[in-house]
């Protein structure tokens, strides 16, 4: 720890940007990993049993650029964007497709749980293709979240009834804005789990 601080007292701004950027990194997945435990906690408190789903995903995600966390009945799955869409933001990368055939199989085994498909950007300039098409940040995340929903129902056989597409544009930021690393993680896909009956 001394040593960290002595290198950071010489560190040049661009090292100081990349240790703040990892830090961010650190910070944000010990708030998960204590996000998890205290789930897991609260749940042997109350007795509440665990979504069937939620275990589920927890196993066959490992290994995937996702993470896997429940909010009350909620199973919620998050992808950063960067892992799911190709560099000019308008396809879905080829390496995702293993990913969404995990969430669809899950889906598919679990009909009864409505599915919300939310994107959230970052609030950095468009990608130049949307640009030019005059697409503002609310329209390009509810773009991709339609087409992170057609990609499931087309290519993976999801019932189209079991899905909401929701953009959020840059609402509800989990790190700062201030470094490209929590731009990154502010960009991203969280596919809700919700308890209940489809329609």
């Amino acid at each position: 720890m001394i040593l960290l601080a002595l290198c950071a007292a010489f560190a040049t701004p661009a090292e100081d940007r990349q240790l703040i950027g990892q830090l961010d990194r650190e910070v944000i997945a010990l708030k998960q990993k204590i996000e998890v435990l205290n789930e897991r906690l609260a749940t042997c408190a109350s007795g509440e049993a665990v979504a069937p789903v939620y275990g589920e995903l927890m196993t066959v995600l490992q290994g995937q650029h996702a993470v896997v966390s429940r909010a009350g009945a909620r199973t919620l799955v998050t992808v950063q964007l960067d892992e799911l869409f190709a560099s000019d933001g308008a396809r879905v990368r080829e390496e995702a497709l293993p990913l969404f055939d995990l969430l669809a199989t899950a889906m598919k085994g679990h009909p009864e749980s409505p599915v919300i498909l939310a994107v959230y950007g970052d609030g950095e300039p468009l990608p130049p293709l949307f640009k030019k098409a005059g697409v503002g940040p609310c329209e390009l995340t509810s773009w991709r979240a339609a087409l992170v929903a057609r990609t499931l129902v087309e290519q993976f056989g999801v019932a189209p009834a079991q899905l909401t597409a929701a953009g959020r544009g840059d609402q509800a930021p989990v790190a700062t804005a201030d470094t490209p690393e929590g731009r990154n993680l502010n960009r991203r896909l969280v596919v809700s789990f919700e308890p209940g009956v489809s329609p």
